[in-house]
């Protein structure tokens, strides 16, 4: 069976850089180990082969398999946030900034295309209300509709955006977003993702311009 979800031992307090790092290169190992070889292929003996180290080492860091798939989607979605981030970032208008948001949204995902498909392969059927890091939990939402949110807001100050109500239209677009995505890894012949891109794009422009008299 792969992945086991036997237990580690109890550990104490904070964990040294040294423990921070062997786990980033346990969680780096196990989903190319994923990607190559699939989930049900993956066995704790390969990922712990590949990183040099026993068994023992890998159940030290991870009391289970959901823990460890847990941690897989949570440094990955780190990584989306971040890449997110430093292109909103880089323009000057809120009309620039959303564009980017979106097209960041993409590019990331189709970066890293294997990889997702693999963690859906494993399943994503964590509880949301109960793992922090499940990619729909209410933290990880609560702060995609957060930056948004900030995004839309900027725009409707400087008169880019017209008025319209936030909170209900953030959760639309991120939706938008992260359904389009699904419909892609789920059948990938199926969607054109770059034409989906821009035809989503076009509608949130069109939404949020300014009205005209």
């Amino acid at each position: 069976m792969a992945l086991s979800t036997k237990r580690k031992p109890h550990k104490k307090g904070k964990p040294t850089f040294i423990e921070e790092a062997r786990r980033k290169q346990i969680l780096e190992i196990a989903i190319n180990e994923i990607e190559t070889r699939g989930y049900r292929n993956t066995t704790i003996q390969d990922i712990a082969k590949k990183a040099d180290v026993s068994k023992g080492v890998i159940y030290y860091h991870f009391n289970t398999r959901e823990e460890l798939l847990s941690e897989i989607w949570s440094a990955l979605l780190e990584e989306l946030f971040a890449y997110r981030k430093k292109r909103v970032e880089r323009q000057k208008t809120a009309q620039a900034m959303l564009r980017a948001y979106v097209k960041a949204h993409f590019d990331f995902l189709k970066m890293n295309f294997n990889k997702f498909i693999a963690l859906f392969t494993m399943g994503i059927d964590l509880n949301p209300a109960d793992n922090q890091t499940h990619p729909w939990s209410r933290d990880i939402n609560k702060r995609c509709f957060s930056y948004l949110s900030g995004i839309l807001e900027h725009g409707q100050q400087n008169g880019e955006f017209n008025s319209f109500p936030v909170p209900r239209v953030a959760p639309i677009i991120q939706g938008a977003l992260d359904g389009l995505i699904l419909q892609w890894v789920a059948t990938p012949d199926l969607v054109d993702f770059k034409g989906c891109r821009q035809v989503l794009m076009d509608i949130i422009e069109q939404y949020t311009a300014p009205k005209t008299s």
